[in-house]
């Protein structure tokens, strides 16, 4: 029952409501400041009192989300984190990302839901997309590991980040997180939908808990005798048609894999998975005739296999799942179609992510930086 009575307090009426059990004092002046000449005692004691506002008193219920206990997650994301407690987590699988969104709201589908949207990376050292505009950026540490606060666009002409939300094509904020003090280590990318309340950002980056994994990857080589058969073109050497081990060359730019030589070898030549995975691409191209792209999780982060110049009836189907040192396909013969005119020889890169990047050489050294030495792996 609520109730009501008058009193006078300093020479001003005052109205004081019993309401649900909260005593609530009001007065005629639109100020919060009692009247003049009311005891300081009194004063407190209203302020304390007065009920406050709906927005003040809603305390959201929230729960925490492991993202080892989502069916389907990519096995980078190691951590645990609160999250208002009527939204939902869910996996991107086709660029192993984690959407975190609120069901509630009116728009439609999950992705446009999307409150939170992460993804992860492995390198020595933050890096960020040639496709965004940086305007600001911040040094931080949050659950005891270095991070970094970056303020991005969508730069004009790039194209709308595919399986993303509309959102992270506009001005919002993303906070990188580096894993592990190893390197590579996995750093997670928390982009922040831009009217979402920073408070719950916040929320949710203060609560984050990081599992910096010890596993590590047995990886196999690719193919047999690797090591010594690279004997032309390494990782990153810069190759240009007048100075390359190959004539005539038909390449220029820092070379982003490693090849694995065989012209002397007549017989078929088996290429292998380095590591458990799944075929996400498997296609003839420029540069390498067949060519197989597959997507494997190395050290707990996700990484692209290229595996260049094999034979094109050789090479299993988009979809198939591999296991470490399944044969995936065989070398094209040199001079052939199958190598798009190449020598018979294995181009094999390791990239980063989970997107698909076909290039073999790169124009400058910052660009090499996203991929990997195979050889650091095997």
């Amino acid at each position: 029952m609520n109730k009501c009575s008058l009193v006078v307090i300093g020479g001003v009426v005052v109205a004081v409501l019993l309401i649900g059990g909260f005593v609530v004092f009001m007065t005629p002046a639109t100020s919060t400041e009692a009247p003049t000449g009311t005891p300081k005692t009194v004063v407190t004691k209203m302020k304390e009192l007065m009920l406050p506002s709906v927005s003040d008193t809603a305390v959201q219920s929230v729960r925490t989300i492991r993202a080892a206990d989502i069916p389907g997650i990519s096995s980078a994301f190691e951590f645990s984190a609160t999250v208002p407690a009527s939204w939902e987590a869910e996996p991107i699988p086709t660029i192993g990302a984690m959407n975190i969104y609120d069901p509630s709201t009116a728009r439609s589908g999950s992705l446009e839901q999307s409150q939170i949207f992460i993804r992860s990376f492995s390198a020595n050292t933050f890096l960020t997309l040639s496709t965004v505009t940086i305007l600001n950026v911040e040094d931080l540490t949050i659950a005891g590991r270095p991070a970094r606060e970056y303020q991005i666009v969508r730069k004009p002409g790039v194209a709308v980040f595919p399986s993303q939300p509309s959102w992270r094509s506009d001005e919002h904020i993303v906070t990188d997180v580096r894993v592990t003090d190893s390197n590579p280590s996995v750093f997670y990318v928390i982009a922040k939908r831009p009217d979402l309340d920073p408070a719950i950002y916040q929320a949710f980056l203060d609560s984050l808990q990081v599992v910096a994994g010890e596993e590590t990857t047995q990886l196999l080589p690719p193919i047999a005798e690797m090591a010594q058969r690279i004997t032309k073109k390494p990782f990153g050497i810069f190759i240009t048609p007048e100075n390359s081990p190959i004539s005539p060359e038909r390449f220029r730019g820092f070379h982003t894999g490693i090849d694995v030589e065989f012209e002397d070898v007549i017989a078929d030549v088996p290429v292998t998975a380095v590591t458990d995975g799944q075929v996400v691409r498997s296609q003839t191209a420029s540069g390498y005739g067949g060519v197989t792209v597959l997507q494997h999780t190395i050290n707990g982060a996700s990484y692209t296999g290229l595996y260049g110049h094999l034979d094109p009836g050789s090479l299993l189907p988009v979809g198939a799942v591999v296991t470490a040192g399944q044969r995936i396909g065989i070398l094209g013969e040199g001079g052939t179609q199958a190598t798009d005119g190449a020598r018979k020889h294995l181009h094999f890169s390791l990239h980063p992510g989970t997107n698909i990047d076909l290039r073999g050489y790169v124009t400058s050294q910052s660009e090499l930086t996203a991929w990997v030495d195979p050889l650091e792996l095997l």
